[in-house]
């Protein structure tokens, strides 16, 4: 609804902008131009008239409602999935710039794991699913360390402290 209103107006500003263009024009060169650009101004205007006809339509039809359950997905989304995710990755980077490349592996390892465990389930962490996450971030540091450092000798990032 606010997309057709903003690609109307847009529209019918473009065509009176490039209409006003024209009359610099010879009249039978800037004639086409000029009717592809009334066609043009018609279509947003149109469109303007659509936003308005379905914001009425709203009202009515209670479409208020979907509109706020889509903007609380919409919070939902950018919380969840943009700002949680995010964050950890930002100390991730901070752990690694102190301490180096395997504690921020398994900093991040077990918060992914945890965090994984709590959207898909939904309920509070248990002992016991903190206690499998630590163990899984230590197994699976344990065998970068082996594989990338000690078999295939390459560094690893250190970091300020260490």
């Amino acid at each position: 609804m606010l997309s057709t209103l903003i690609l109307g107006v847009v529209t019918l500003l473009s065509a009176i902008f490039f209409f006003l263009q024209t009359t610099d024009l010879p009249e039978r060169s800037a004639l086409f131009p000029q009717l592809i650009l009334w066609g043009l101004g018609v279509a947003g205007a149109l469109l303007v008239f659509q936003a308005f006809i379905e914001r009425r339509q709203a009202t009515v039809n209670g479409v208020r409602e979907t509109q706020r359950k889509e903007r609380h997905q919409l919070a939902s989304i950018l919380f969840f999935q943009v700002l949680i995710p995010g964050s950890l990755m930002l100390m991730a980077y901070l752990i690694l710039l102190a301490v180096g490349f395997y504690p921020a592996s398994a900093f991040l390892v077990f918060t992914v794991y945890c965090y994984h465990n709590y959207r898909i389930n939904s309920t509070k962490l248990k002992p016991r699913t903190l206690v499998r996450s630590a163990m899984f971030a230590l197994i699976i540091t344990v065998f970068m360390y082996l594989v990338f450092t000690l078999l295939l000798g390459l560094p690893a990032p250190s970091g300020n402290f260490f």
